[in-house]
This record gives C-alpha cells, sequence and structure tokens, in this order.
C-alpha cells in the first residue's frame, strides 16, 4: 500500500531537551495509525510539527511521495492534514452548523445562507452516522462527544485527507467512546487515513491497523497491531512488561474501617452493602449506568442518599465533603472540573482541601507552611512540574491527576476513594499510580477504587464488587477472579458461581 506520509530523520530539540532524534516512520493511505508513549516521548512534538506549529531542526516529511514542509498550520489544512486536540477548537455560542462550517461558511447576496448551512450540515454528519446531533443547539450544552464529532465533521468539510487525533477520548464517557469509535472506522472506510494519539492500549487493539511507539524522543517502533502484543506495546513504551504493573497486595488486613447498610439513591443503585477493612483496596466495577459512579460520589456526599446508612469506624456519619475532610477523601473522575482548579497553582490546589490547618488565628495563610507541604507531595509523588507556582492546567494529564491526589493526600484521610484514577493517563504514570496505591493500603488507609479498567481493578484489589443495574451482582475475591468472570456478572450472564466466591461473600455488612 502506499505511504500517505512519511517521517525520515526528523528530529527537535528545545532549551536542554531533545525532544525527537532521528524519527522515521510512515503512514499507509487509508489506515488507522496509532501512535504511542509515555508522556515527554515526543507524540505532542511530532503532531505539531506536522501540523506546521513546529518547524524540525532536520529531517524531512513527504505527503503522497512529496516533500512536505508547513510553514504554519493554516498550510498543513491546505494541504489536508486537520489536527483535533484535547483542548478542541470550538465556539461554545454557536450553534453545531456554525461549528461545523467554521471558516466556509456559504453566503447569499452578502449574507450567510442559513438553510444551506444545515443542508451541508447535515450531509456531513450523515457520513459519520451522526444525524442525531441537534443542528440548532448552542455547542456549549452539546456533550463532549457530540463536540469530538464537530470536530470531524469540519475537517470533512474541509476535505482533508489526514486526520491528526490527539487523546481523542480523554473526556469521553462509554458511550461516546464507542460513539466514536464507530466515526473513526467510518473515515477508513471513506479512505481517510487517521494517526491516532492514544495512551489507552485497548484503544490501539480496538481501532488501529499499525501501531508506532516513541520513547524519550527515539522511535522504538511500528508494527502490525495484529503482530504485536500488549506486553510488547508496554516493555517498547517504558522498558519494562506488563506483568510487573501491579506490586503484591497488602497481607495483613486491620478491622472494618467502613461499612455501608442498604445503600440507596432511589434511581442510580440500591440495596448497596459491603464493608472495606484496613489496608484494603476494594475494587467497585460494572458497564457504563451500573451505578458506580454515583455510588463513589454517595459515599463522599456528593450525591444524595435516600435509603441506608454509613459507618466510620462503627460510627453512622452523615457523609458530607466539608466534614469528612481528614477521614474520607474522594478523587474524581473528572479531574479537570472537579479534581484540580486549573487556574490555579499546584502550590495551592495541593493545600485547598487543608487550607484552615495552615492559616493563623486570624485567617492568613501561612505562606512557609503551605510551601513546604506543596513541596513534599510534589516530589513523593513526582510531579512534574517547573515551579510550585505553575498554573494546573498547563500540567500533563498525569501529573493533573498527581495533584488532585496531593490535594486529598495532604488531609490524611483514613479512606481514599478513587474514581477511574487511571483514566487518560499513559502507561508509566499509570505504573507509578498502582505503586502509590498498594503503599498506602500497606499503610493501613482503606481504598475504594472505582474503575472500568479490569486488568487494574483484578490487579490491585482484595474485593471486587461487580455492580448491574444498581445493585451488586457479585462480590469476588480479587485474587481468584478473572476477567470473563467479572464481565459475565456485569453482562447479567448466567454462570456458575467461581471458586472462592462464598468466601469474598463474607466481607459483605451485615
Amino acid at each position: 500500500m502506499a505511504a500517505a506520509l512519511e517521517f525520515h530523520g526528523i528530529r527537535k530539540a528545545f532549551p536542554g531537551v531533545q525532544a525527537l532524534k532521528d524519527v522515521s516512520f510512515s503512514l499507509e493511505a487509508g489506515e488507522i495509525h496509532a501512535l504511542v508513549g509515555e508522556n515527554g516521548a515526543g507524540k505532542s512534538t511530532l503532531i505539531k510539527v506536522l501540523s506546521g506549529a513546529l518547524r524540525p531542526d532536520a529531517g524531512e516529511m513527504r505527503l503522497g511521495g512529496r516533500p512536505f514542509a508547513p510553514r504554519d498550520p493554516r498550510e498543513a489544512l491546505e494541504a489536508g492534514i486537520a489536527t483535533i486536540y484535547q483542548e478542541l477548537n470550538w465556539l461554545p455560542g454557536r450553534n453545531a452548523a456554525f461549528n461545523i462550517l467554521m471558516g466556509r461558511e456559504p453566503a447569499r447576496g452578502g449574507r450567510l445562507d442559513f438553510a444551506e448551512m444545515k443542508r451541508r450540515s447535515q450531509e456531513v454528519l450523515h457520513l459519520l452516522h451522526a444525524e442525531g446531533i441537534p443542528l440548532e443547539v448552542p455547542a456549549e450544552r452539546l456533550k463532549a462527544g457530540q463536540r469530538q464529532i464537530l470536530e470531524i465533521a469540519r475537517a470533512l468539510v474541509r476535505e482533508s485527507s489526514l486526520l491528526v487525533m490527539d487523546e481523542p477520548t480523554a473526556a469521553l464517557n462509554r458511550e461516546e467512546q464507542e460513539a466514536l469509535f464507530e466515526v473513526v472506522e467510518s473515515l477508513k472506510r471513506r479512505g481517510i487515513t487517521v494517526l491516532y494519539v492514544t495512551h489507552r492500549l485497548e484503544e490501539v487493539f480496538r481501532l488501529a491497523d499499525r501501531v508506532t511507539v516513541l520513547r524519550d524522543g527515539h522511535h522504538v517502533r511500528t508494527a502490525p497491531v495484529a503482530e504485536i502484543s500488549r506486553d510488547d506495546l508496554v516493555r517498547d513504551m517504558i522498558g519494562r512488561p506488563w506483568t510487573e504493573a501491579f506490586p503484591p497486595r497488602n497481607p495483613d488486613l486491620g478491622p472494618v474501617l467502613l461499612s455501608a447498610e442498604g445503600l440507596g439513591d432511589g434511581a442510580a443503585f440500591a440495596g448497596i452493602s459491603f464493608s472495606l477493612r484496613q489496608g484494603e483496596v476494594l475494587g467497585i466495577t460494572g458497564l457504563a449506568g451500573s451505578g458506580k459512579e454515583e455510588l463513589g460520589r454517595a459515599l463522599f456526599g456528593a450525591h444524595p442518599l435516600r435509603s441506608g446508612r454509613i459507618l466510620l469506624k462503627g460510627t453512622p456519619i452523615a457523609p458530607s465533603p466539608k466534614d469528612l475532610v481528614g477521614h474520607m477523601a474522594y478523587i474524581p473522575d473528572d479531574r479537570k472540573t472537579e479534581g484540580i482548579i486549573g487556574a490555579l497553582s499546584v502550590k495551592r490546589n495541593i493545600s485547598l482541601a487543608i487550607l484552615p490547618r495552615l492559616a493563623t488565628s486570624l485567617g492568613h495563610i501561612r505562606r512557609g507552611r503551605e510551601e513546604a507541604l506543596a513541596r513534599h507531595w510534589v516530589e513523593r509523588l513526582d510531579i512534574k512540574t517547573p515551579s510550585l507556582d505553575q498554573v494546573c492546567q498547563r500540567l500533563s494529564g498525569g501529573n493533573q491527576q498527581k495533584v488532585a491526589l496531593a490535594k486529598w493526600l495532604a488531609s490524611e484521610a483514613q479512606v481514599l476513594i478513587l474514581a477511574e484514577p487511571t483514566q487518560g493517563i499513559d502507561v508509566g504514570v499509570k505504573f507509578e499510580l498502582y505503586r502509590l496505591i498498594a503503599d498506602l493500603s500497606r499503610q493501613g488507609t482503606g481504598i475504594i477504587l472505582i474503575s472500568s479498567e479490569l486488568p487494574e481493578v483484578l490487579g490491585l484489589c482484595h474485593t471486587i464488587l461487580v455492580l448491574r443495574d444498581g445493585q451488586i451482582a457479585a462480590t469476588l475475591d480479587g485474587a481468584t477472579a478473572d476477567s470473563e468472570t467479572v464481565l459475565r456478572y456485569a453482562l447479567g450472564q448466567p454462570q456458575r458461581p467461581p471458586a472462592g466466591e462464598a468466601n469474598a461473600s463474607s466481607k459483605l455488612a451485615p
């Protein structure tokens, strides 16, 4: 198959950093080509070189067999290359049709032709099997996945032949992800080449024809996905296999820290009972709509409970985020809008949950104590930031997640609720978070891990609750459970109870 795009010996350096080192590989016409690597591997720099946002220091690109050296993003767009970054480029106050046809709006008699705008927008959304997106609704009221599709539709309007997608599912839920996958596959059927940049290895195997791995600015491998394993990819990306991802479970569990008895919210979940022991990692998993997200928020008082009760060390509590600081902590799945305040510094985000402890009797923050606290957690969690005063929105996704964790770890909570903690972060940072969870477990912290990622649930948890339709479908021993068993319970398929379930069930709260 002919090469749609070729990189030959691409080099790019920044002060003190060689970001790309003689990177060479090619994309075949009409393929979905995954690009993977840890943070700092060079993926973002390579995308910016391709899109004309950066000029390489050396090397050559060839587009359709001809030399290609865009001086700016406009030249790349005119050559048929559209780039969709994590931070989407859309007009919130304008409707879907305006966003699709941005810069290509049809006019008649010197005025915008709204009827033609609607017709063209409907036409391109039909090609993407996304006719359900309302055209008259302001883009800010659309779901994240729908806004993502608007950007893809805009690329089709511009007749782009190569689409670069940078972490496209980072802000999407499972349902939106599946819709996006169908759109990407439809692009391939239309002969459009897709360079798909992702941290999520399951998406590589779900979508890609071939995959390229970068590490520390070097090209490590380009191979057909059918000929490479997950372990191969992880080893290429970080230099060690996936089998080393999960530390041994803490064998020394203490008394019960938290008990839930008959919890229900009247809608998303009902009759939820379990107990969490000191040093235990309790996994809660299930399909989208199973109630796991709402349950996690309810335990911390961020979602209303209609029935049941929660006991902390045997004492009934009324969950409230304000009152639970120092006892329980909740790290939400949406780190950008709920986990951190992007416009504030790393230092202030880390200290946010315990500012009263750092204040004088007159309410003034003791700057030295705040600085020492932030520095301690930056060093302990290896948060990559140029300074404690760096605003969080400028950090990578993995480092933002570490800041969100640091904020609540600083509160010295006894119970830690983690909702999708590795969502949208690279494999190397995932390994770091897995080690941190194991360390906290050994120190006696009770951890509730709410996750859709079965490998981490199976690899980290002592006990696994599988939710289906808002109820506990199974309580499994994490040491003996497997992915097939978990999925069968999540899907509601009848199955003979696996060995070990009887013992695991004894951990349910009475």
